[in-house]
């Protein structure tokens, strides 16, 4: 019988696309199953780009084929059998290009899969969701019905953004999305909260992103800005740098790559933040 583990649910969303979304799902979930911590990925984005990053054997992404997020909603496949092992303590359920017809139809007519289309995620994990650590949900750039149950099924929200002012009103749009998740008529996740904003792509020699990040940091508002800032080079192309110098993929959790280490850094800083929380709220009960 697996452990039974305190599992934290994060996703991981901005409605605004190219804010490094899939990179920051891969490598912090590399780096927490680099802590030893047990990690499911799931790939929610009809993109598939978190399922094609990771460089699935041939033998891998053929059941993927078959089995993944659109058949776990489409079919009702139990999820068990549509995990893949990716690295030691690192799971992933795949995405498929067939979401988008899985969103349209979870739109249009919801009752053909669910009367709660927005928790068909959230029931789905039930009976797997003890045996992990960390289970990290990559949403595509959207406020789709894909988003939204993501969103449902979470703990938290990992908002990743660029230090742009473009950027910073798709963070305002993304906040709107969870005040009224959490506290709509009736509240579709209550219990939804945000567990930072995360500065990705920040050039240290550009004046406007120090002034946009300072800005950011000095707001009144009710989220944290994660004191990890992740580096310009830490992008997704930057996948198959190691793999081409070394044979090594950079989410080898054998190694410490340029990209993976300040995720390695954001992994660090949010176990001891959801560990101070959770003594706050014992201390409060």
């Amino acid at each position: 019988m697996a452990k039974e583990r305190k599992k934290h649910i994060i996703c991981i969303a901005n409605q605004k696309g190219g804010v490094a979304k899939t990179t920051s799902t891969a490598y912090l979930g590399a780096a927490l199953a680099r802590l030893h911590r047990h990690v499911l990925l799931i790939d929610s984005d009809p993109q598939c780009n978190l399922t094609y990053s990771l460089e699935l054997e041939p033998p891998q992404l053929d059941f993927c084929l078959e089995n993944n997020l659109a058949s776990v909603y489409e079919s009702g496949q139990p999820v068990e059998e549509a995990l893949v092992s990716i690295r030691e303590n690192l799971d992933l359920i795949a995405a498929s290009p067939d979401l988008v017809m899985t969103e349209v139809t979870l739109d249009s007519q919801p009752d053909t899969l669910s009367g709660e289309p927005e928790r068909l995620l959230n029931r789905a994990l039930a009976p797997i969701a003890n045996r992990y650590d960390y289970i990290l949900i990559d949403c595509p750039p959207s406020q789709g019905m894909l988003t939204l149950n993501g969103l449902v099924t979470a703990d938290w929200v990992l908002i990743p953004t660029l230090a742009s002012v473009i950027s910073l009103t798709g963070l305002e749009r993304m906040i709107e999305q969870i005040h009224e998740i959490v506290q709509g008529e009736p509240p579709l996740n209550p219990n939804l909260k945000i567990l930072g904003v995360l500065l990705t792509k920040f050039r240290k020699d550009r004046t406007v992103e120090i002034e946009l990040e300072e800005r950011l940091r000095s707001l009144p508002e009710e989220f944290t800005v994660f004191k990890t800032v992740i580096p310009d080079r830490s992008q997704f192309e930057l996948l198959g740098e190691l793999k081409a110098q070394t044979g090594k993929h950079l989410l080898d959790l054998s190694m410490v790559s340029y990209s993976l280490l300040p995720y390695l850094t954001l992994a660090m800083e949010i176990e001891k933040m959801l560990r101070q929380r959770s003594w706050a709220q014992s201390a409060g009960t």
